[in-house]
């Protein structure tokens, strides 16, 4: 494939991402078909089907893009580039783009389909994985070494239970000041 090719093709997988994010966003995943975001993408329905095999793909390429996110982020703190402050600053520009209502919408859909369809809870569960094993590797790079690798384990699970919590709580309570929560939760974790 020549480079122009290959841009070419790089540059019509990203449209189709982007018009996937956008369609999951407004009409959720269930309701959102591969005839719309080919529409969105201007791309024919076939075309489509020659970089992703469905939805599920979509939703997996989208994982894998957290995580290596998450990644580049939680090396440079492990490997000391990043001051506290900063990440603070980090943590909190992330969670202010995880609970948008629009997002905390779509990952509340994707949780419920992981429950019934097995594609998608493996998709669920190998991110839920690569992230923890993450924040496991930032916990202990800051942690004395009289922590146990248990008590590691129960800190990763307590961020990732108040991160998570705090996208159904957005939809159980509206009002909630979403600001002043990231705030504290940046504080509990990032300490």
């Amino acid at each position: 494939m020549t480079t122009a090719v290959s841009c070419a093709a790089g540059n019509l997988r990203e449209q189709i991402l982007s018009a996937a994010a956008s369609c999951f966003r407004e009409r959720g995943i269930k309701a959102t078909t591969m005839q719309e975001i080919a529409k969105r993408a201007g791309i024919s329905v076939g075309n489509f089907y020659n970089y992703f095999d469905g939805k599920d793909a979509i939703i997996d390429e989208f994982a894998q893009r957290e995580v290596a996110r998450l990644a580049r982020e939680i090396d440079e703190i492990v490997n000391g580039r990043v001051s506290l402050e900063e990440q603070q600053r980090q943590f909190c520009d992330s969670l202010r783009k995880q609970l948008e209502v629009q997002r905390v919408r779509v990952k509340i859909e994707i949780i419920e389909e992981a429950a019934r369809n097995g594609s998608m809870g493996g998709i669920v569960k190998r991110s839920d994985a690569q992230v923890r094993e993450l924040i496991k590797k930032m916990h202990r790079s800051r942690a004395s070494a009289d922590v146990s690798d248990e008590e590691i384990e129960v800190m990763v699970e307590m961020d990732m239970a108040l991160v998570d919590g705090m996208a159904f709580r957005l939809i159980a309570h509206p009002e909630l000041d979403v600001e002043r929560m990231i705030n504290a939760i940046v504080k509990t974790v990032i300490r």
